[in-house]
């Protein structure tokens, strides 16, 4: 057993790795497939919403077969004991296997090392090789099968620069190029071979940075023209769709001048970043001709919410929970940008589990009565 520098899994939550699916991850009684749901296919495209606050609940959506729409607005709740009491972990898929990374341990209060894979063909959850470095609240990203994570908050509650990537074939961790700046609470996203960073916050406050990750370092993204986000931006949601990264909702920061301290406020705005736009200047005296990247004129969400998770699904992007600063409620709506024509519809009410901090992913999992089987055969077995 690899230990995470902070004990191992089984020190920490007494959870054998590789025991029976129905162990780690316990379906609620009410949220049972149909046998009409059961029978569509030979396998379900799961669109899963993962609560990051520690109350170990995680909520799915079905998905088509090609990922392009959701199927079923029925909103199943599992819970998965091996992130309970665990805050702010981040996550990844590769090949269809999750990784759960890192985090914050709420009952013994210290960070993790920890990194566990759950496989959803055989139910199966492995310890990985841990971190190199204790870390929560990080940007994570993956990029031609490997997973990078980026900053997050250290031991010591401070913000990091260091980052590290994973290669799943080797089972290891290494040490890649550091951050232009520490960074918390930030976003990481791809756009074809390139890998963005953006926002996040250091030293009581957020911040508009907007780097991008070439020959193995962070820098800016034009050192003649760096581009800043449009506001101070953290605790967002960042997806790319097409030829555009958008970041919807999170915490914007207002840098008051007059001494009286920075101003947050929860965001239901949108707003996006072109790639591949070119910057045209003519320096003739004072005269130049800048095409802008950024667009901001987009209609807003109904509500606030920051720590929701977005995801794209065809050319639409779905917005999970999330949290209202002001009022510390959690936003219980999902909300669908259509990306085409620029506006927001509502979807669905999420009617139980903890939205407050939430992050998405999709997984393939084989049909729920193949895994009956298995458990019934495996009760057999142990009788």
């Amino acid at each position: 057993m690899a230990s995470t520098g902070n004990g191992s899994i089984l020190d920490l939550y007494a959870i054998p790795i590789n025991k029976d699916f129905e162990d780690d991850i316990i379906t609620e009684t009410g949220s049972e497939l149909s046998s009409d749901d059961m029978d569509r296919t030979q396998s379900q495209q799961r669109l899963y919403i993962i609560n990051r606050s520690g109350s170990g609940e995680a909520q799915y959506v079905l998905l088509n077969k090609k990922r392009t729409g959701i199927d079923s607005y029925g909103v199943r709740l599992e819970t998965w004991r091996l992130i309970k009491n665990v805050a702010d972990f981040g996550v990844a898929v590769i090949d269809n296997v999750l990784y759960i990374i890192g985090g914050y341990d709420v009952i013994n209060c210290r960070h993790l090392h920890r990194v566990v894979k759950y496989d959803p063909y055989d139910f199966s959850w492995r310890e990985c090789s841990p971190l190199m470095k204790a870390r929560a609240k990080m940007g994570i990203c993956t990029l031609e099968g490997k997973i990078y994570v980026c900053g997050g908050e250290r031991s010591d509650g401070r913000a990091s620069c260091s980052c590290e990537v994973y290669n799943p074939e080797l089972d290891q961790w290494s040490e890649t190029g550091l951050m232009v700046a520490p960074r918390k609470n930030h976003c990481c996203d791809t756009y074809q071979s390139e890998m963005y960073c953006a926002g996040g916050d250091f030293g009581t406050r957020s911040h508009d940075n907007f780097w991008i990750f070439e020959n193995e370092r962070w820098q800016e993204l034009d050192f003649d023209y760096p581009p800043k986000l449009p506001r101070c931006l953290d605790r967002y949601a960042m997806c790319t769709v097409g030829h555009k990264t958008y970041f919807i909702g999170g915490v914007s920061c207002r840098v008051s001048d007059n001494g009286e301290g920075n101003k947050f406020t929860t965001e239901r705005g949108i707003f996006s970043y072109t790639h591949n736009i070119r910057q045209k200047s003519f320096l003739h005296g004072l005269q130049s001709d800048v095409i802008s990247p950024w667009s901001t004129k987009y209609s807003s969400m109904v509500r606030p919410r920051h720590s929701c998770a977005a995801h794209p699904v065809g050319k639409k992007i779905y917005v999970f929970g999330g949290c209202h600063l002001e009022t510390g409620q959690d936003v219980r709506v999902c909300e669908c940008f259509d990306t085409d024509k620029g506006t927001w519809e509502d979807e669905f009410h999420f009617r139980k589990g903890d939205l407050t901090s939430v992050v998405s992913a999709v997984l393939e999992v084989p049909r729920r009565h193949d895994a009956e089987k298995i458990k019934y055969y495996l009760k057999w077995v142990m009788w």
